[in-house]
């Protein structure tokens, strides 16, 4: 397995000392936000170019693209939703630029040799559910053509109080694509009260990518690793069970006043568990 950190810890700092630093670090990857302040799509050509010259310069890679969030849609003075628009939304226009902005997302992926992007569902309806699970499936079914002429794979991830919350949600949902899969972010799972290992070995080969946090009496709030609840010993060596090669990225967003530190106490602490578990 390899090591990663995820963008949006340094929501205060530019994408490219971002790169550095995470590099400088040690991790083997980088997970790039498709958002402010970072990456809003599209990328002009001398920013794309920048990109790729410090990754190259780092000698790191892209462990995937985030298009979770599209803050960068909305207006300075408007009510941010930032799961929306999504690929369920009810209006139809809507949904194609989430579509579009996707399709960006995939072949951006495909230029910086990204195996995955992750994305979400949308926030669940108050009504109508059904009607959103349908237009969520309709657009996974693009999607999944558009990203197999790409070679990239997608990945779902849940949250609570998103149309798909939970791992359930998610298996359903992939078990008809070849390339679609889960982000399993083991915060929202323990959230739910989740086992993480049951999880793991249900998806095995779907599980695409990981976002790495602890937390602790069951609140969504991205903690460190060590610092909760989260039996990371047990997750690891599900992992290792499964045969799992992919990222152990760490989202650590809820420290972006100090994201080095989040970064670098992070980095020793998965580095232990991997070598905790050498066999």
């Amino acid at each position: 397995m390899k090591t990663g950190f995820s963008t949006n810890a340094f929501t205060e700092k530019s994408l490219l000392y971002c790169i550095d630093s995470i590099s400088d670090i040690g991790y083997d990857g980088v997970e790039l936000v498709l958002d402010v302040p970072h990456a809003f799509l599209p990328l002009n050509k001398k920013y794309l170019s920048t990109i790729k010259n410090c990754l190259k310069k780092n000698k790191i890679k892209v462990a995937n693209l985030n298009v979770n969030t599209v803050v960068g849609w909305y207006d300075k003075n408007a009510i941010v939703k930032k799961f929306e628009p999504s690929l369920s939304n009810k209006n139809e226009k809507l949904r194609q630029w989430r579509l579009n902005y996707t399709k960006q997302a995939i072949e951006l992926a495909s230029t910086l040799e990204s195996p995955s992007i992750c994305i979400t569902s949308g926030i669940s309806p108050k009504s109508e559910k059904s009607i959103h699970l349908h237009n969520f499936k309709k657009s996974l079914t693009e999607l999944a053509l558009f990203a197999e002429t790409k070679n990239i794979s997608i990945a779902i991830e849940y949250e609570p109080g998103l149309l798909i919350e939970n791992s359930h949600d998610v298996y359903n949902t992939v078990s008809q694509f070849n390339n679609i899969g889960l982000n399993l972010d083991v915060c929202h799972a323990a959230v739910l009260g989740e086992n993480i290992s049951k999880i793991i070995k249900k998806f095995r080969k779907k599980i695409l990518h990981t976002h790495i946090s602890d937390c602790k009496n069951n609140i969504h709030y991205h903690l460190i690793p060590g610092l909760g609840s989260i039996d990371f010993s047990a997750m690891y060596k599900s992992l290792k069970e499964i045969n799992y090669e992919g990222f152990l990225t760490a989202e650590l967003y809820t420290y972006s006043k100090n994201p080095e530190y989040a970064a670098k106490i992070t980095f020793t602490y998965l580095k232990n568990l991997m070598l905790n578990h050498v066999y």
